[in-house]
């Protein structure tokens, strides 16, 4: 997969998200996975902006919150966004299902 257009956001779009964005270049160039469009937010910029993005990364306890965004971008919500080895098995698996 190339050119994947990626939105990461947390509640206020300044720490975990910014956070999480580090860690997806570090794993994204490990997978060899071209990032076409890579930012992060808060929830409530996502929500005017979703359909611009393929995926959503976000911390599991906010996917519930996005489900009014599903149809526009999948989302994959981490139990530990921080996690590396989380994030890349995730992004894996995404990958494998969406080639």
């Amino acid at each position: 997969m190339s050119g994947l257009r990626v939105l990461v956001c947390c509640p206020n779009g300044a720490g975990v998200s910014l956070m999480m964005e580090s860690v997806l270049r570090r794993v994204a160039a490990e997978l060899g996975l071209e990032l076409a469009r890579l930012d992060h937010g808060s929830i409530r910029q996502g929500a005017k902006t979703a359909g611009a993005y393929d995926l959503v990364l976000c911390p599991a306890e906010l996917v519930p919150h996005l489900r009014d965004w599903e149809g526009q971008a999948d989302i994959i919500g981490l139990n530990n966004p921080l996690s590396r080895r989380e994030m890349r098995e995730r992004l894996t698996a995404y990958c494998k299902k969406n080639p």
